[in-house]
């Protein structure tokens, strides 16, 4: 009896590099909404819960502010892209898309605990090549700019403006 086993080890031969990758201009790129939380009816218990709820209210307040900024700003990107939700954005690989501008911002479960007191969190964006998961370090941003998709927007097409040149 002869078993195969076909498996990906993408995940393990994942390359790091610095910069835009040298074929940005030819490819299609996900630019990622903020999507909204949910956030449960129940009253919080702990001062901790507060706390994290009051996170998941802010977060869904400055998301749709961050989202009309990104439409709005997504504009001045002088390659083709689409917009889509950090849950789906999968299923363009099939219609061709390469790229997406990632950031560990995207993923809500970040918001659901407690960061340290006093700590601020820093968070890198990157793209990152979905046919062979390597990703582009571009830069990072603390948590109190990683919303301002106008900043996001103009610092990545600030990179591909000097990658141009």
């Amino acid at each position: 009896m002869c078993v195969l086993l076909f498996t990906s080890f993408v995940g393990y031969a994942q390359k790091e590099y610095k910069g835009i990758p040298e074929d940005l201009s030819q490819e299609k790129i996900i630019f990622l909404n903020y999507e909204p939380i949910n956030i449960s009816d129940e009253r919080p218990r702990s001062k901790e819960d507060r706390y994290i709820r009051e996170r998941k209210e802010q977060h869904n307040m400055a998301a749709e502010q961050a989202n009309d900024y990104l439409r709005t700003s997504a504009l001045d990107y002088p390659y083709k892209y689409a917009i889509a939700n950090h849950s789906t954005y999968k299923n363009l690989v099939e219609a061709g898309y390469k790229y997406v501008l990632e950031c560990n911002c995207f993923n809500n479960e970040r918001l659901m605990k407690s960061p340290e007191s006093g700590v601020l969190l820093i968070y890198d964006f990157y793209i990152k090549d979905l046919t062979t998961g390597d990703i582009y370090l571009l830069f990072d941003l603390d948590e109190m700019k990683v919303y301002d998709y106008r900043l996001v927007m103009k610092k990545l097409n600030k990179l591909v403006n000097k990658s141009m040149d």
